[in-house]
């Protein structure tokens, strides 16, 4: 049947030269369309690396000078803090709440903010970039997010610890990036302002996460905060809350809000929302990548869909036009079966041909310009086939190929059916 094939393919070549270009520019165009929405994909069915499941955040607010019961004598630093750690503990003391810890400042998993800065390995002259977190000390901050442990500590005996300021905390990928071993308590790294140098001990290393739902994993610290700014208290004062295994979230917040209006207030502190992990990396998502991501999405499924409805069209039609052809083959003997398959080869022969032609064509703009490469504005440390040349061109280029075959053989098979079915007397009749 192989050889009918490419004889049928090449008398009718003057025919199949015009759609063979027609599914040579689809497969471009798809392949333009397909591979940054499929990259960002990808990345977000990452694991975010951290138990996200039962986790809340509360934001807190101060009263306003002008505002009713507004207290004068509360804004002294001292008060400040012992109310916002007394709400804390509130929080912790609440019966369905398992853990509780403070959250300062705009740099956490997930956050709206970011800080980096730049790290070299003790004896190394080379400094990597890093991202920086920020997290107090005795405040049960690593297992409250859920964070796994890594090698050495555990994450409750790593928010115990009597840190220094130049103490940090690696994640899993940054310890395997900056020394490549996973086991690195006790190792130093170095950090330059202006002349002067600082050395700083590695603690512990937590596993693995995504510091943003949208991002792969990258190069990070946890940095202790042995004072506190009153300026992050004023703007940036929340509580992270981790609810018990079990219990429902959404029953959860149904019951809390009530009483966190009521009770959860001090000083000129108060609790202004709450919102559960999983809505607050939603409502983060919305404000960054989301809305481009979702604009991608529904540009590639409506020029797909007409892609897709203008090739069954032409291969519908062209497939029709065979009327006469089939009922000769059906007068020597043809099996509907056997009709339906040769006609169905045809296809997807013409579509391997028009796709691995695309394919090399797109190929020669993709050695220039690069592949997508999703959400991160900084390189990630992990390998995906995603960042990995030839596994992404091939495993995108597959998807095409699959898409378009199916579209080309959904064009085929619904008047090959028909007509390798009808009577030859019938199909000869105008012959």
């Amino acid at each position: 049947m192989l050889k009918l094939i490419f004889k049928n393919l090449w008398a009718r070549r003057r025919r199949n030269g015009w759609l063979l270009a027609e599914l040579i520019l689809v497969s471009i165009v798809t392949w333009i369309i397909l591979d940054p929405v499929i990259v960002v994909t990808h990345d977000r069915s990452i694991p975010l690396g951290y138990d996200a499941d039962r986790l809340c955040l509360i934001s807190l607010s101060k009263l306003q000078p002008q505002a009713p019961g507004y207290n004068e004598e509360a804004e002294d630093s001292t008060v400040i803090m012992n109310t916002y750690f007394n709400l804390v503990n509130l929080v912790r003391n609440y019966p369905e709440v398992e853990s509780a810890t403070p959250v300062i400042g705009f740099c956490y998993p997930n956050s709206r903010g970011n800080s980096n800065t730049q790290l070299g390995v003790e004896g190394d002259s080379v400094e990597i970039s890093i991202m920086s977190m920020y997290f107090l000390p005795h405040t049960q901050f690593f297992e409250t997010y859920g964070f796994r442990p890594g090698i050495g500590m555990t994450p409750e005996q790593l928010s115990e610890y009597n840190y220094t300021k130049n103490d940090i905390v690696f994640t899993e990928n940054t310890a395997e990036h900056f020394f490549k071993t996973k086991d690195v308590s006790g190792r130093r790294c170095w950090s330059r302002r202006g002349t002067d140098t600082t050395y700083v001990s590695i603690i512990g290393v937590v596993g693995t996460f995504r510091a943003y739902s949208e991002w792969r994993p990258v190069s990070l610290q946890f940095c202790p905060m042995i004072s506190i700014d009153m300026e992050d208290i004023d703007d940036n004062a929340r509580i992270l809350l981790r609810i018990k295994e079990g219990v429902s979230m959404e029953r959860f917040l149904h019951d809390f809000k009530p009483w966190m209006v009521k009770e959860l207030r001090g000083g000129n502190l108060f609790a202004r929302s709450v919102l559960s992990y999983e809505d607050l990396i939603v409502e983060a998502e919305a404000d960054g990548a989301t809305f481009i991501y979702r604009r991608n999405l529904a540009m590639a499924a409506f020029f797909l869909i007409n892609l897709c409805l203008g090739v069954i069209g032409t291969f519908w039609l062209q497939t029709r036009t065979r009327r006469e052809e089939v009922g000769v083959m059906r007068s020597f003997g043809g099996t509907p079966g056997y009709i339906l398959r040769m006609l169905m080869g045809e296809g997807a022969v013409l579509t391997f041909v028009a796709v691995l032609a695309g394919c090399l064509l797109y190929l020669q703009y993709a050695l220039k310009e690069g592949l997508a490469n999703g959400e991160n504005w900084r390189a990630s440390t992990e390998e995906y086939w995603v960042t990995d040349f030839t596994q992404h061109f091939l495993v995108v280029s597959f998807i095409v190929f699959f898409i378009m075959l199916v579209v080309v053989v959904v064009g085929i098979y619904i008047p090959a059916r028909r007509i390798s079915r009808i009577p030859p007397t019938e199909a000869l009749r105008d012959e």
